[in-house]
């Protein structure tokens, strides 16, 4: 019987240092096959962009490369239509060629979220809560 408490106090022991720390973030966003946190999304560098919506009000984000995140995702090829998907099941899409061409798209940091933020292109596009990003 005490070898029996001993394990399971171990097992306990153990579960608990393991929720504790070192945890590894669960992804927020897929592209492709690939899934990204928050801090793999940093690591591949972040950018400002605009972004002025039909009121005329401008806000200014923080996020990554439309065109870079493709690229680390081995996404830059092999397709013609990139789809954004948001938590609500939203999609909308565009031509690859044009968001690798768009040198100030991003994928942005909005407080919890990740947002899509397309200077000058439709307001469709600006995909909020966007989790997946693929090509067809």
């Amino acid at each position: 019987m005490k070898k029996f408490s001993l394990v399971i106090s171990l097992f306990v022991l153990l579960a608990l240092l393991t929720a504790c720390g070192g945890q590894t973030s669960e992804p927020i966003l897929t592209v492709g096959d690939k899934g990204y946190t928050k801090t793999d999304l940093e690591g591949l560098g972040t950018m400002s962009a605009d972004y002025t919506n039909k009121d005329g009000e401008t806000t200014s984000y923080t996020g990554v490369s439309l065109s870079a995140l493709l690229e680390d995702a081995g996404l830059a090829s092999g397709g013609e239509i990139l789809v954004f998907t948001a938590s609500d099941g939203y999609q909308a899409d565009m031509a690859l060629a044009d968001a690798l061409a768009c040198a100030n798209c991003i994928v942005a940091f909005d407080e919890d979220i990740l947002r899509m933020v397309l200077p000058d292109m439709s307001s469709k596009l600006q995909v909020k809560d966007v989790i997946e990003i693929s090509v067809e």
